[in-house]
């Protein structure tokens, strides 16, 4: 039986949300297609590769919303980027890695970028506006994905932590920020 890109990004996402991060490795993901782990590097040269493609893949639905307030634009946008990453346990880490290897082909950081030009920011400030928005979204939900996986292994108990009022809280300044440099 013959499995397509898709086909193996799809076990990979099922592998996280059943177990985790340290469960995906290319011999399991192998059984579970049903294939030999050599059939994987048809895909993919290595593991690195495909896990940037599956970071791709997790952020691929986030697009910029077509409301006509930039500042909200942003707000949607790393809202959407959040939900997409706690959709899939261990994501933020996996995404976070994707992109420090340079494998990934961050599109979101430049869709974030280009709705903040459209604000009148500087191609400079957009870009550290999406640096900010990214890294706040990615950074929290690794706190958030690593927290409740420690919850559920019974190494901690319940955080007491909110972490939508930290993600609202922080991406308000952000947006507020970008909002007063430019132009609505």
């Amino acid at each position: 039986m013959s499995n397509s890109r898709a086909d193996v990004l799809a076990a990979a996402r099922a592998i996280l949300a059943e177990h985790s991060l340290a469960d995906l490795t290319m011999r399991r993901l192998a059984t579970d297609l049903g294939v030999r782990p050599n059939a994987l590097y048809w895909h993919f040269p290595n593991k690195q590769s495909m896990l940037a493609a599956l970071a791709d893949d997790i952020l691929a639905s986030i697009d910029a919303p077509p409301d006509d307030v930039w500042p909200a634009r942003l707000a949607a946008m790393a809202a959407s980027m959040r939900d997409a990453l706690l959709d899939v346990p261990d994501s933020a880490e996996i995404v976070s890695s994707a992109w420090a290897s340079g494998l990934s082909d961050r599109g979101i950081v430049d869709l974030i970028a280009a709705v903040a030009r459209t604000g009148g920011l500087t191609q400079s400030a957009a870009a550290g506006v999406a640096t900010a928005i990214c890294q706040l979204t990615i950074g929290l939900t690794i706190e958030e994905q690593t927290r409740g996986q420690m919850e559920r292994l019974g190494v901690t108990g319940p955080s007491g932590r909110d972490f939508d009022a930290e993600f609202a809280g922080g991406l308000d300044i952000i947006v507020a920020g970008a909002g007063a440099r430019g132009h609505s």
